[in-house]
C-alpha cells in the first residue's frame, strides 16, 4: 500500500507532544499577559502615588499659605512662623517613609524631615551622579508656574547613610506670598520593588499552575494516546490476519470509544468474511474433491481428463485410463463400520500416491472405486508393470487400530486414442472393462479385448440423455398420496418419464441407474426441481389449490454444496412456493457423513421445503439414527407392505415404526398399497398416509389436476 509523504508540521508530532505544546503556548500567553499587566500596573501605581503626593502637598501648602498670610499681616512673628511651619511639616508624614520638604527659591533647605542634615543648607551645588544641578532643574521647570512634577535622581537615606541614587518624582508647589517651594516625592525604586514582589508572587502561582496543568495534560494525553496506541496495535494485528485480537476501550463514551467500537465492528465483519470465505472454499473443495481422500471427485476427474485429452492431442501421445475397484472395501464398511473403511481407503490412497508421476491424475470414482489417468503411458509392457505395481500395493495388509485388513484390486483399462477420444468414452469403456474383470474373476481387463456392442449402447444412452435434457423430452407424472384420516389426496410423489422421439417411452429402470452410475443424475435432478417449480407457478396463476409435491433426490444431488442455490434459482421470484415442495431422500443416503446431512437438511428447511426419508427399514438406518434429523416424514419400504397380510413379523415391524415415528412427531407414508386388505391393515395401525396402485396409478398433469378438482375420497375401506 502506498502512503503519501506527510507534510511537515503538527502532523509529525504525537498527540502527547501536541498537548504539551498547547500547554506551553498557554503558559507563555499567561506570562506575556502578566508581564503586560505588571507594566501597566507599575504605571498605575506611579500615577496613584503622584496623585497622592499632589493631594498632600496641596493640602499642606494651603495651610502654609495661611501662615504666610498671618505673617504678612503681622499676626505672628518670624520665629512663630518657622516653629509652626516645622511642626506642620513634621506632622504631615504619611505612609512609612513619606515626608514633605520646604526650600526657598534661593536653594536654601528650610525643612526636610527625611534629610534633617540638609536643613539650613543650600542645595544649589547639589548634583546627581550625572552632574546635573538639581535645584537649577527645579527652578527652570517651575518658572512661571505654581506647581510642577519634578523628576530627578536622589540618594535614599537608610539609617543615616546614603545609598545609591534612584529615580524620584516629586510634586513641588509655590507657596503664595513667599519664595517658598513645598514638595514631596516618591522613589520609583520603591514602586518597582512593590511590583517585583507582586511579580514574584505571580510567578510562583504561575509555576504551580504550569506544573499542575502539565500534569493534567500528561494525564489527559495518556488517557487518549494509550488506548489509541492499543487500537493502532490491534488494527495492525487485524491487518496481519490476527482476527482474535482484543479491542480495548469499547466501553468508553468519548470519541476513542466510538473508534474502538468501529474497529470492533470491522473485526466482526472480518471474522464473518473469513468464515464465509472458508465455507466458500470448503464448498468449492467439495465441488471438486472427495472429502475423505482429498482426491478429485467424479465431476472434477471428467474436467481434468478433458484438459489432458486436449494436451495429448497436441503431443500425439498415448494415455491410459485405469478404473480400480478395491474389492472387499464395502464389506469392511458393513461389518466394521464406515470409519474403518474410510481409514483403509486413505491408507491405500497414500501408498498409491508414492507410486504416481507428477503428471498422473488420481480420483475417487465411487464408493470403492478409484480412477488413475497415466499420460504418455508408453508401451503395453510398461502399462502391465504399472498394473502389477498397483495391485501389489493394494494387496499389502492395512492395520487400523491393530486390526489387519487385506484387500485386493481389479482394474479396467481403456487407452487414448484407441478406445476413444472423449472423456465419457474413455471412462465408460474402462468401467466396462472393470465389469468384465469382475465377471471373469480377473485382475485386470483391457477394453480393446472386449466386444464393443454393449459399450456402444451405453455411450448412445449417455448421449441420448443429454439430448433429452436439452430438448425437454422428459416430463412429470404424479402419483397421489392419500391421508387416511380425511381420505383426501393431500400430496403426490413426482415421477420422471422419458418419451424418446424415436424409441418411444424409455423406462426409468433403464436410464435412472445409468444416470446414477455416470453422474448425469445431478443434471436430471436439477431439471426435475425446475420443472416442479414451473408447475407450481402455473397452478398458482390459475388459482388452483396447490398440493404438496415430493421429489425423490439422489444422494449425490442432495449432498451437493450448491443444492440451496439450485432451489433458490428454480423458485426465483416465488420463494413462497417452496413450502409446497418435499425432498425425499433414500435411506441409503444416511450412510454418508451425518453432520453434512444434518446441515444440508437444516438449510433446505430454512428455505421452507420439507424433507422425508424414503425406503425406510431397508437396513441402512433406524429411527434412533434419524431422531436428531429435522425431517417431516418417513416412507415405509414397500417390501414390508407386500408381506403385511402373510407375515406377522412385518406387521410388528410396521407397528413399531409407526409407534416410534409418532413419538418423534413424524408422519408415516406406506407405499406400494395394491389391495384392500393392505389398506385395511394400515388403517387399523393408524398409518398417516398411503400410496399405491390400489388408490391411483401415476397420473399425467391433466389427470392429476382433475383429481384435485374432484375432491376424490378413498372408498375402498373394508372396515
Amino acid at each position: 500500500m502506498r502512503y503519501d509523504r506527510p507534510t511537515p508540521g503538527l502532523s509529525q508530532l504525537s498527540i502527547r507532544r501536541k498537548l504539551l505544546l498547547l500547554v506551553l503556548l498557554f503558559m507563555c500567553s499567561i506570562l506575556a499577559t502578566a508581564t503586560l499587566a505588571a507594566y501597566l500596573h507599575r504605571a498605575d501605581l506611579i500615577d496613584a502615588r503622584k496623585d497622592e503626593i499632589r493631594s498632600i502637598v496641596e493640602t499642606v501648602g494651603g495651610q502654609l499659605s495661611e501662615l504666610q498670610a498671618r505673617f504678612g499681616a503681622h499676626m505672628i512673628d518670624q520665629s512663630t512662623l518657622m516653629e509652626r511651619t516645622h511642626a506642620l511639616l513634621d506632622n504631615a508624614r504619611y505612609r512609612q517613609n513619606g515626608y514633605l520638604f520646604l526650600l526657598n527659591s534661593d536653594g536654601l533647605m528650610i525643612s526636610n524631615a527625611g534629610r534633617p542634615e540638609l536643613e539650613g543648607e543650600s542645595i544649589n551645588n547639589l548634583r546627581d551622579s550625572r552632574g546635573v544641578t538639581l535645584i537649577q532643574t527645579l527652578l527652570d521647570q517651575i518658572q512661571g508656574r505654581d506647581t510642577v512634577f519634578w523628576s530627578y535622581r536622589w540618594a535614599i537615606s537608610e539609617s543615616g547613610q546614603l545609598s545609591d541614587e534612584t529615580d524620584k518624582v516629586s510634586y513641588v508647589m509655590r507657596i503664595p506670598g513667599s519664595n517658598w517651594l513645598l514638595g514631596s516625592g516618591v522613589h520609583i525604586g520603591d514602586i518597582d520593588q512593590q511590583v517585583m514582589q507582586r511579580l514574584l508572587t505571580l510567578a510562583i502561582l504561575t509555576l504551580a499552575l504550569l506544573l499542575a496543568t502539565a500534569g493534567l495534560a500528561l494525564a489527559v494525553a495518556r488517557n487518549i494516546t494509550d488506548p489509541i496506541n492499543q487500537l493502532a496495535l490491534a488494527t495492525r494485528r487485524l491487518a496481519d490476519g490476527t482476527l482474535e485480537t482484543d479491542i480495548a476501550g469499547a466501553e468508553r463514551s468519548d470519541e476513542v470509544g466510538a473508534l474502538a467500537r468501529s474497529i470492533g465492528v470491522l473485526q466482526e465483519q472480518a471474522q464473518e468474511n473469513r468464515r464465509l470465505r472458508k465455507l466458500s472454499e470448503h464448498a468449492r473443495f467439495l465441488e471438486e474433491f472427495d472429502p475423505v481422500t482429498r482426491l478429485y471427485n467424479r465431476q472434477a476427474l471428467g474436467e481434468a481428463l478433458e484438459r489432458e485429452i486436449t494436451r495429448q492431442e497436441q503431443h500425439d501421445s498415448r494415455m491410459a485410463v485405469l478404473v480400480i475397484r478395491l474389492v472387499l472395501l464395502r464389506e469392511i464398511a458393513t461389518r466394521w463400520g464406515r470409519e474403518h473403511a474410510q481409514s483403509v481407503l486413505k491408507e491405500i490412497v497414500d501408498r498409491l500416491r508414492h507410486q504416481l508421476r507428477v503428471d498422473d491424475l488420481l480420483a475417487r470414482h465411487g464408493e470403492d472405486t478409484l480412477t488413475l489417468v497415466r499420460p504418455e503411458v508408453g508401451s503395453d509392457a510398461a502399462l502391465r508393470t504399472l498394473l502389477r505395481d498397483i495391485l501389489d500395493t493394494i494387496a499389502q495388509p492395512v492395520s487400523i487400530n491393530n486390526q489387519p485388513y487385506s484387500l485386493h484390486g481389479r482394474i479396467g483399462v481403456s487407452l487414448y486414442p484407441e478406445d476413444g477420444e472423449q472423456e465419457f468414452q474413455l471412462i465408460g469403456r474402462a468401467e466396462e472393462a472393470l465389469r468384465a474383470a469382475r465377471q471373469e474373476e480377473r485382475e485386470w481387463v483391457w477394453f480393446n479385448s472386449l466386444s464393443s456392442a454393449p459399450v456402444d449402447q451405453r455411450l448412445s444412452l449417455w448421449q441420448d440423455i443429454q439430448v433429452a435434457l436439452e430438448q425437454d423430452q422428459f416430463y412429470l407424472v404424479f402419483q397421489p398420496i392419500f391421508q387416511l384420516t380425511s381420505n383426501q389426496p393431500v400430496t403426490a410423489e413426482v415421477l420422471l418419464r422419458w418419451r424418446h422421439p424415436e424409441k418411444g417411452l424409455i423406462s426409468p429402470a433403464v436410464f435412472i441407474p445409468f444416470a446414477e452410475q455416470t453422474g448425469l443424475v445431478k443434471r436430471i435432478d436439477r431439471w426435475v426441481i425446475q420443472a416442479v417449480a414451473r408447475q407450481f407457478e402455473q397452478w398458482s396463476k390459475r388459482g388452483l389449490a396447490l398440493p404438496e409435491l415430493a421429489v425423490n433426490l439422489s444422494g449425490i444431488s442432495f449432498l451437493r454444496p450448491d443444492l440451496e442455490q439450485i432451489l433458490r434459482e428454480a423458485f426465483e421470484g416465488r420463494p413462497e412456493l417452496l413450502k409446497h415442495l418435499e425432498l425425499e431422500l433414500t435411506e441409503g443416503v444416511l450412510i454418508e457423513d451425518m453432520e453434512r446431512i444434518h446441515s444440508q437438511i437444516d438449510r433446505v428447511r430454512q428455505l421452507g421445503a420439507k424433507v422425508s426419508i424414503d425406503d425406510f427399514g431397508t437396513g441402512y438406518s433406524s429411527l434412533s439414527r434419524i431422531r436428531n434429523l429435522n425431517v417431516d416424514r418417513i416412507k415405509i419400504d414397500r417390501s414390508f407392505i407386500d408381506d403385511i397380510e402373510t407375515s406377522t413379523q412385518c406387521c410388528k415391524i410396521i407397528e413399531a415404526i409407526l409407534h416410534m415415528a409418532h413419538g418423534l412427531r413424524l408422519q408415516v407414508i406406506a407405499e406400494g398399497v395394491e389391495n384392500e386388505n393392505q389398506l385395511h391393515e394400515l388403517r387399523q395401525m393408524n398409518c398417516d398416509l398411503v400410496q399405491g396402485y390400489l388408490l391411483s396409478r401415476p397420473l399425467e398433469r391433466q389427470d392429476y389436476e382433475r383429481l384435485l378438482e374432484q375432491d376424490l375420497e378413498i372408498d375402498v375401506d373394508m372396515a
